[in-house]
């Protein structure tokens, strides 16, 4: 959550999703607080309600405007505030598909989270997709479209040092950038590397990033036997660098937002392959810049043909040299500018 006040861009974050290290709750190594931290933590989160946390920690005075950058919590507690303050909510994801905080109780249904919505300014989605579910399944009319803003220039800076790992070049390099968790669809692209390692393909697959699903996602890797065909790589400080060695990137998503791993993928020329979700079909352009499958089955189908098909590989190459240029931070700061603006 970020308040911007009336001097020049200045800013403050409120970390309301790990409170108990930030804010107004001070970090500490001795046990007895730290067991204190989570009690207060599990009060503001869980208990107490969203209108009396909004008037303990949120700031009212010399402010010009609100704005939760994250669903859920954030979203909730910054309705609170009165409606004479002006307040922006931003949406990344497909709500209607991975609905999380109606799931997880931070609303109570889905009217609950919808009136959250109704007393914010301005709801700003990531995509066109994000913004269709908000007016239908939503029913807003406060919404508007604007894309994740993307220094292309500081990507290709940043993919050119140092591979901190040797990609094997007689192989097939697939990659992949995102949480381990169940929304990016790991569990199911583990098995079709399977089927194409099994299929005499040679190909290897890397996973950058980490999340709760690490363990299954480490037990799945052993019982097909690809500890030499995929990698777990972790959160690397600087992704871009392995990116630019890969022969391709895939989103195996079950729901994404704006998908800002694929915009990057395509600033650096990386051929795309995708399911068909909410974010990654905008900006592939309907399988302009990319290919896109509608089903996991489709998904193996692509990946065996980019391996093995030389002439298929070459128009996916071709199609992410098309998309390379989508993406002007220049623009869309411009257009955030516009909204701060007409608030």
């Amino acid at each position: 959550m970020t308040v911007l006040n009336d001097v020049g861009v200045n800013k403050k974050a409120l970390d309301l999703s790990r409170i108990d290290y930030r804010g107004i709750i001070k970090p500490s190594t001795n046990k007895y607080k730290v067991f204190v931290n989570k009690i207060i933590y599990k009060l503001l989160y869980n208990y107490l309600p969203a209108s009396i946390v909004c008037r303990l920690i949120i700031p009212q005075r010399k402010v010009d405007v609100y704005i939760s950058f994250v669903e859920g919590y954030c979203t909730k507690i910054l309705s609170c505030l009165p409606r004479s303050k002006r307040k922006i909510a931003w949406v990344h994801i497909d709500l209607k598909t991975f609905g999380w905080p109606v799931k997880k109780k931070i609303f109570r249904n889905l009217s609950e989270e919808r009136k959250a919505y109704l007393r914010y300014d301005k709801v700003v989605c990531v995509s066109y997709s994000v913004e269709k579910v908000m007016k239908e399944f939503y029913q807003l009319t406060n919404t508007t479209t604007i894309y994740n803003p993307l220094d292309s220039i500081g990507i290709r800076e940043l993919a050119v040092r140092i591979v901190p790992e040797k990609v094997d070049s007689s192989t097939f390099n697939i990659v992949s950038i995102g949480r381990l968790v169940y929304q990016k669809g790991y569990d199911l692209l583990i098995p079709i590397i399977a089927r194409l390692v099994q299929g005499g393909h040679k190909v290897k697959l890397y996973l950058i990033g980490e999340g709760s699903d690490r363990g299954l996602l480490e037990a799945l890797i052993h019982k097909y036997g690809l500890n030499s065909n995929v990698y777990l790589m972790g959160f690397l400080a600087n992704p871009y660098a392995l990116l630019k060695e890969m022969d391709l990137f895939v989103c195996s998503s079950r729901s994404e937002g704006f998908s800002l791993v694929i915009a990057e993928a395509l600033i650096l020329q990386i051929p795309v392959i995708s399911m068909n979700c909410a974010g990654p079909n905008e900006l592939l352009g309907n399988n302009q810049y990319g290919q896109l499958c509608n089903d996991y089955e489709e998904l193996y189908q692509y990946l065996k043909e980019a391996v093995s098909d030389k002439d298929f590989y070459f128009q996916l190459k071709q199609k992410a040299k098309r998309g390379t240029d989508n993406f002007c931070v220049t623009a869309t700061m411009k257009e955030i500018d516009n909204l701060f603006n007409e608030l």
